[in-house]
């Protein structure tokens, strides 16, 4: 029997449809498992992230209790390494005690620091009267003249914070500091240093400020007295299955002599 060329063509475009059809369910599914392994992906490497940042808080929480009964954590050279769930974590303590407080040190101590990093003793004087000003209220700068007029003659839409400063990344609002000589301060400065810089000798930028402060004259150096605390910082570098990294950073502070005077372990921040 013959087909009607009307029938034929009518058979024809079916088949188109369907093979169309077919080709679009193919496509489809090719997007969705696509789709499907991106979001898996996705989700693997959060749970990897929260796990890595847990085990980071739990290596520090573990350092505090360690540190608090006397035992060793770790320094940079030969960290602690101790493994929490799927993670392994290298801890570093280091003692705050050798840093310098930009809150608390004199004048004479922290352009003794600055000079003692590679600056100059006229941008050393400079940077420390700076340094001065921001932390003490008042108008007059130290170095002379008016507060104010020394930001607005840098163009600075900001004046002197006249406090205590709340970070050390804040020095770098000063007018005369620069990105780099705030890096050659970071390693030695800390505002949660307490009393008096522990540092012999003139071996390191501190040890050498603290030298060149007591040669200037008595009463010079700092606060006066020594801290009965241990302030350390506690960082903690975690992996998981070396996919996710996390790293922590905490200022602790560890009451030397038991008392009343707070918790023997305190948190200051966390980083």
């Amino acid at each position: 029997m013959t087909v009607p060329p009307k029938a034929s063509r009518s058979g024809g475009f079916a088949l188109l449809v369907v093979l169309w059809s077919l080709g679009l369910l193919a496509l489809l599914g090719v997007l969705l498992t696509s789709t499907a392994r991106v979001e898996m992906g996705v989700a693997i490497a959060a749970r990897d992230h929260a796990a890595a940042e847990a085990a980071a808080d739990g290596a520090i929480r573990e350092a505090m209790f360690t540190l608090l009964g006397g035992g060793q954590v770790g320094s940079a050279g030969q960290p602690m390494r101790v493994r929490i769930g799927d993670a392994m974590v290298e801890v570093v303590a280091e003692d705050e005690a050798g840093k310098i407080n930009p809150n608390t040190t004199s004048i004479q101590v922290l352009r003794g620091l600055l000079a003692a990093v590679g600056v100059d003793q006229p941008r050393a004087a400079l940077l420390a009267g700076e340094i001065a000003d921001w932390r003490l209220r008042g108008q007059v700068s130290v170095l002379g003249g008016m507060k104010r007029d020394q930001y607005r003659d840098h163009g600075l839409p900001y004046q002197s914070g006249d406090r205590p400063f709340n970070s050390v990344d804040e020095i770098g609002l000063l007018p005369d500091m620069t990105p780099d000589i705030l890096a050659r301060l970071r390693p030695w400065l800390s505002i949660y240093q307490e009393g008096d810089v522990q540092a012999s000798g003139g071996a390191s930028p501190t040890g050498s400020a603290i030298v060149d402060a007591r040669l200037s004259g008595p009463g010079l150096v700092g606060p006066g007295f020594v801290s009965r605390n241990v302030i350390m910082r506690v960082t903690a570098a975690a992996s998981v299955r070396g996919r996710a990294q996390f790293v922590r950073s905490a200022i602790v502070r560890l009451r030397a002599i038991p008392g009343n005077e707070g918790p023997l372990i305190q948190v200051l921040t966390w980083e």
